[in-house]
């Protein structure tokens, strides 16, 4: 069986998840990863039998073996290594939101297109079974069009806490939505109002609201709150509502369908995105970095999300983020 070479550059909990799924697809060999601490890139190969592991990522994208790389690393560090593989021939599959600015988005894809690599960026819940039936069930014409779609995603405090240092919950969680949004819709953002509270001195605004005009006239609203007690049953309070003319989808990712109440309280347990099943990852995550190997040996180009999507997804964000920040409406 062929096998695709493949890296993994930043060993975050995420970072060592991709590595945890490349590690059991039988058509991958997790050549290197990569991680600025050594004793963790030591960790984590070890752990996951990668054959060798770099604390700089220029020499993962040197290294002859890797055909592939997975760029994990916080979203300000997501152009380097992404040019730095494209540059070397490698293929590559980045966490969302693609950069932290337009600039970097701009670069990463002019380079990947002009070094002829397929790149990819991980919008997750495309891969996710209750949105892409929902996607499906939209392009059918099953509710007629769309006029209005309302999204929350909500998570503990505690847990969002030491995220809140690298970006607000519209650039780092609202961009699933919409994401989703964009993807359901065919159809580009004209306007955004979003407003945001900080209600902790938090590095970022933990309270989010925002609200989209979509070009043939859909409305759209992302409720991204980081505030949750930390003691709430939910890892994640997702929900969306998809109202059209002649009907309606409901989608409640926030009941896992798996409750635990032990001596640490309630709690509703991930069965969606990486829970792991016999000892190994499952869920969209998987399906995710599945597609992806797929598309490296067939060379194929990655067709689910394409980088100018992602590209569009972040643009609308930092509007948001812009209009939450001025108090005006952002025309884009």
């Amino acid at each position: 069986m062929k096998k695709a070479r493949f890296a993994v550059i930043g060993l975050g909990w995420f970072g060592e998840k991709h590595v945890h799924v490349l590690s059991e697809l039988p058509n991958v060999e997790v050549v290197a990863v990569c991680s600025r601490t050594e004793s963790r890139a030591r960790e984590v190969a070890n752990k996951y039998g990668a054959k060798r592991w770099y604390t700089d990522w220029n020499k993962v994208v040197k290294d002859p073996e890797v055909e592939a790389v997975s760029v994990v690393t916080h979203v300000p560090e997501h152009k380097e290594p992404t040019i730095l593989a494209a540059e070397a021939g490698k293929h590559v599959l980045v966490e969302k939101p693609i950069a932290g600015n337009l600039k970097d988005a701009d670069e990463m894809i002019a380079s990947t297109e002009k070094n002829k690599v397929h790149f990819m960026v991980g919008h997750i819940l495309r891969f996710e079974s209750r949105y892409a039936q929902a996607k499906s069930i939209i392009e059918r014409g099953d509710i007629g069009k769309v006029v209005s779609i309302y999204a929350r995603r909500n998570i503990p405090g505690g847990f969002a806490a030491p995220h809140l240092r690298y970006g607000s919950p519209i650039l780092l969680d609202a961009i699933h939505d919409t994401d989703l949004m964009l993807w359901y819709l065919r159809d580009s953002v004209k306007s955004v109002y979003a407003t945001w509270i900080n209600t902790r001195g938090s590095p970022n605004p933990e309270v989010t609201w925002s609200v989209y005009n979509f070009s043939a006239g859909t409305k759209g609203v992302c409720e991204s709150l980081w505030l949750l007690p930390d003691n709430t049953a939910f890892a994640i309070d997702a929900k969306m509502e998809i109202l059209g003319s002649e009907g309606a989808v409901y989608i409640d990712c926030g009941d896992s369908g798996l409750e635990v109440n032990d001596k640490r309280g309630v709690k509703r347990h991930d069965t969606m995105h990486w829970p792991i099943v016999h000892g190994e990852v499952t869920g969209a995550l998987k399906e995710e970095i599945s597609y992806f190997v797929k598309c490296v040996l067939s060379d194929e180009k990655p067709r689910i999300v394409t980088p100018i999507e992602a590209r569009h997804a972040l643009e609308v964000v930092l509007a948001a983020e812009e209009s939450a920040r001025t108090g005006k409406i952002i025309t884009i």
